[in-house]
């Protein structure tokens, strides 16, 4: 069986996402099949004998780990594309490699320590608080939950938390009070899709999100963080991410969440913390327009089959 595209799922809300995403492709020209974990029996197999070909893939599957990632090297193989390349989104998963990478390029960040495991090191003696200031955010350096939820004060907490990721090294960061702009608290996050940056606001006490209006950008000055977006892909290389950016009340911005990927694409209209509709419907047009260029790339430097030359016109040897 032959596609264009190929998407790749389980999560049982990213069914409406995957809907999306065939209707652009659609629109956009491009063949899709999507397919839940459940329903593609030995992917890796079907890939590797051709019985499944496609130009590009979509992959929401992988990162659940286990059985979920083990047609990745098949993927790699025998799909010209991935939306997002498999090492660069590991890369992106560490909140401290991406730290040090916003830091020297330019990009303000909160002041971070860093722990080791809890598994490597039980144990671990208080370092200088100080820096972080009175409150700090705890987090798994690579896990650690979503988002930032509430601040930790003292090192009981952090002592406590770690053990949540147990194999996972833990993040302690300043904490970032966003200032008001218009009665709204300044956390913003934006999403990134393919060259095109889509900002909300998405408030960090309630998780609310509401996309920035032209007039607010303006008034405000927000399209600086269209610019700090494209910052952040050239540095992770990634088509498609979020990322959360604050401005604190000495009026400075910090990157406080670097790069989400997956996003969670759930629609505002069906669940109350989701994305507004009309930010998820742009970023699945960015990705079909993405995956018809990937597609006519493919067909301009495709050979020409027997079929298709033109029977007055000599073959050459």
């Amino acid at each position: 069986m032959d596609t264009d595209a190929l998407i790749l799922w389980v999560w049982e809300h990213d069914a409406d996402w995957a809907a999306r995403l065939r209707h652009s492709f659609d629109r956009h020209g491009v063949s899709c099949l999507a397919l839940h974990h459940a329903e593609w029996g030995d992917l890796s197999a079907r890939l590797q004998s051709g019985d499944l070909r496609a130009q590009l893939a979509i992959d929401r599957v992988w990162d659940w780990g286990g059985e979920y990632a083990t047609h990745v090297e098949a993927v790699r193989r025998h799909i010209p594309a991935v939306l997002n390349g498999y090492d660069l989104v590991r890369k992106a998963w560490s909140r401290p490699a991406m730290h040090y990478l916003c830091l020297q390029h330019g990009l303000r960040a909160p002041h971070m320590l860093i722990l080791p495991s809890y598994v490597a090191v039980p144990e671990v003696l208080c370092p200088d608080l100080a820096p972080l200031g009175p409150r700090f955010a705890v987090k798994g350096a690579y896990s650690g939950g979503s988002g930032v939820l509430s601040p930790a004060t003292t090192w009981d907490e952090v002592v406590e938390l770690r053990k949540g990721w147990p194999e996972d090294e833990t993040t302690l960061q300043t904490w970032v009070e966003p200032k008001q702009l218009g009665g709204r608290r300044a956390w913003f996050r934006v999403f990134y899709a393919c060259g095109a940056s889509f900002l909300c606001w998405s408030d960090d006490l309630t998780h609310d999100q509401v996309q920035v209006t032209p007039a607010e950008e303006m008034r405000w000055g927000l399209g600086l963080l269209r610019g700090m977006a494209q910052h952040m892909a050239g540095l992770c290389g990634l088509n498609l991410f979020s990322t959360e950016i604050a401005l604190d009340n000495r009026n400075l911005w910090h990157v406080v969440d670097y790069v989400n990927e997956p996003c969670d694409y759930r629609v505002k209209s069906g669940v109350p913390n989701g994305v507004p509709d009309e930010v998820v419907l742009a970023i699945a047009e960015r990705i079909a327009g993405w995956a018809e260029r990937i597609v006519k790339c493919a067909a301009r430097s495709a050979p020409l089959s027997p079929e298709a030359r033109s029977d007055d016109r000599p073959v050459q040897s």
